[in-house]
């Protein structure tokens, strides 16, 4: 037997894989040595490169499929497995969701130490291919080059960043994400950025003009907003593309233009203004109707958020009674939600705008049982005097921090209804809790996000005594 110790980068192994990493990365073992391959799943016997070599684990390429996974199937996109955004298309959907299931299992196991824990299928999402309502397209002035796609202008691109390279953009014609008509809307953008001249944004050298494309949409109306962010405002070069897309594109009802000089490649501006309609578009969920403005945290996938939203209030079990604190509430989504069905929500988020939304959203829809509060967590909730029987926890993918563990515990609420769209942060956590007075009584994992290896998760606690 080959000693382990000898595996180096750059060496060639035939591996079979055996299951899927949280990341999305297939898992086989070298003489009980773990190994991480990029484009390989469980079921899969593969000749792969040795990329990267740590004490306990290897990352590996996948060079060639030699006998693959019978769960495969053919990819619909052409930029399958160069573009990262769908990481398992050539996937069955079912099976996509028993990867995911196990890779909650995982997690729970190795982080949370939570043993034999039952994870239930997750909930599959109505729509797995054009079901985003967001997605964002960066311009470049280096475009990714491959051997099986077109070649793109040698210095402009507008489309995603392939993985793990921030100064490379995949010049992306079309995405089976997003609504078909957006294809077209992207390539009349790109078009008319080449012909104006200017220079698309350059990460090395921190300069050039067009920098991001933003695209909503509404399920329920069918509006779009489109959000151009460049690093400087050119009132001419925008009004005439104001009149190119709103000429040839009818769905558009909000169009702004944003400037953003922050060299951190994140969509969004440092101000604004709106060059044709409304500063939000409108959303529903269920019977509520929602205002998003450009900023604002939505559900990137409409009906699967709907799913999601039910199920949380079939688990959470609300009593009429009940005061609810929601934490990190966005634009007030979850808390108007339940609403309803408790006797107050009481939300808190750090976005301003968010709130601003959540105040109007509230008012729209006739709910007089909501107030939201902005600012940091860490420091409103030690200041808060509204006791809560229900605390929701819906955070960014980093999880909770550890001031945060502890003031909901100082809490004491009845039930913790923990949401997470990162189950490895969300382990981590719930163990916080559990190690206190609270039990995990129910887990219900839920697709958002078909072809990606994400999956929100839906986890609550009871407090062990005075129920």
């Amino acid at each position: 037997m080959k000693d382990i110790q000898t595996l180096k980068k750059g060496e060639e192994l035939t591996l079979n894989i055996e299951s899927m990493s949280f990341g999305g990365q297939g898992v086989g073992r070298h003489d009980e040595f773990v190994v991480f391959v990029d484009g390989a799943i469980p079921g899969d016997t593969a000749r792969v490169l040795i990329t990267k070599k740590k004490k306990n684990f290897a990352e590996a390429r996948n060079l060639k499929i030699l006998s693959p996974s019978p769960h495969r199937i053919k990819p619909v996109c052409p930029y399958f497995g160069v573009c990262g955004g769908c990481r398992m298309q050539d996937v069955e959907y079912e099976t996509q969701l028993e990867f995911k299931r196990r890779n909650v299992a995982d997690v729970f196991e190795r982080l949370g130490t939570f043993e034999g824990l039952a994870i239930p299928k997750p909930i599959g999402s109505p729509d797995i291919f054009h079901y985003r309502n967001k997605m964002e397209f960066s311009f470049g002035d280096r475009p990714w080059l491959s051997d099986t796609l077109p070649p793109p202008h040698p210095t402009f691109a507008l489309g995603l960043h392939v993985p793990r390279r921030f100064d490379k953009v995949l010049d992306i014609r079309e995405c089976h994400l997003h609504p078909s008509r957006w294809s077209d809307l992207i390539n009349t953008v790109r078009g008319f950025a080449l012909q104006s001249g200017l220079p698309a944004y350059s990460v090395k050298t921190q300069s050039g003009f067009w920098r991001f494309l933003v695209l909503r949409r509404s399920q329920y109306s069918g509006h779009w907003m489109v959000q151009i962010i460049t690093t400087d405002d050119a009132p001419d070069i925008l009004n005439n593309l104001k009149s190119q897309l709103i000429l040839n594109f009818p769905e558009i009802t909000s169009l702004i233009h944003g400037v953003s000089r922050k060299p951190s490649q994140i969509a969004v501006s440092d101000y604004e203004r709106v060059l044709f309609g409304s500063d939000y578009i409108t959303e529903h969920i269920g019977s509520l109707e929602f205002e998003i403005s450009s900023n604002a945290f939505f559900q990137t996938n409409t009906q699967a958020a709907e799913v999601l939203y039910g199920k949380a209030l079939e688990l959470a079990d609300f009593r009429k009674t009940d005061t609810v604190l929601d934490l990190y509430c966005g634009t007030g989504t979850i808390s108007l939600f339940v609403a309803p069905h408790v006797k107050e929500v009481v939300g808190y988020e750090l976005v301003e705008n968010a709130v601003q939304n959540a105040r109007k959203n509230a008012i729209h829809n006739n709910i007089s049982n909501c107030s939201f509060i902005s600012g940091d967590l860490r420091q409103v909730l030690k200041n808060t005097k509204t006791f809560g029987d229900v605390v929701i926890l819906d955070p960014p993918r980093a999880g909770l921090h550890e001031e945060v563990v502890q003031t909901v515990l100082d809490l004491d609420p009845r039930t913790i209804l923990y949401i997470s769209c990162n189950p490895s942060t969300q382990a981590r956590d719930v163990a916080l809790f559990c190690n206190g007075p609270y039990r995990l009584t129910s887990i219900q994992p839920v697709d958002m996000f078909p072809h990606t290896y994400h999956i929100e998760n839906i986890v609550r606690l009871e407090r062990t005594y005075g129920l």
